[in-house]
């Protein structure tokens, strides 16, 4: 029962941290649904049954997608800490991009660090690339062209190649939906 009170404490903390944000979709789906469909994913795709992992699924993009300010960063930081555990905590960080850094350095710091994440932190980062491929294959952001989403699916291929050997239901997911992402994009 403590698990589950852990996931649920998740949801809400995510919930009010994401509340105002919506997915670059045409369909503007509430930011929220992002994170809970990576949690599922793990569950009920994966198998993966580790409160922690589910835990740091829901809140994986709190820190990186939530705060302005370094102030704003600790402060949230150690809300995490005391609510969540340190556990929780450094899962999260292992996956949170620095937003100091440029957008194309962010994600050439992803491909780099892939491999020498924790096995939590590459399952989580594996089931995020997937849900992110399947969202762009179905509801591709209004603004990209398509080869900016070509693009996007070529770098997300190179992350996932330094993710590899954690969960081969996972891995499975990601090349289906890589496939069904490259065929609608030819």
């Amino acid at each position: 029962m403590e698990d589950i009170s852990l996931i649920m404490k998740a949801l809400d903390f995510a919930a009010g941290r994401h509340k105002a944000q919506f997915r670059k979709g045409e369909d503007k789906s509430p930011y929220i649904n992002h994170p809970i469909q990576v949690a599922d994913l793990l569950v009920n795709e994966a198998g993966e049954k580790d409160p922690v992992l589910i835990t740091t699924a829901i809140l994986h993009d709190v820190i990186e997608d939530t705060v302005r300010g370094k102030k704003e960063k600790k402060v949230l930081i150690g809300q995490i800490r005391e609510i969540f555990g340190e556990e929780v905590l450094s899962i999260t960080l292992e996956v949170t991009d620095d937003k100091s850094l440029t957008k194309k350095e962010r994600k050439r710091q992803q491909v780099i660090h892939a491999p020498s994440l924790s096995a939590k932190a590459k399952k989580l980062k594996l089931a995020d690339k997937i849900m992110n491929v399947r969202d762009i294959t179905a509801h591709p952001p209004v603004v990209w062209p398509i080869k900016r989403i070509k693009k996007y699916l070529d770098w997300s291929e190179k992350v996932v190649a330094g993710l590899r050997g954690v969960n081969s239901n996972l891995e499975q997911s990601f090349d289906e939906s890589m496939k069904a992402g490259r065929a609608k994009y030819k």
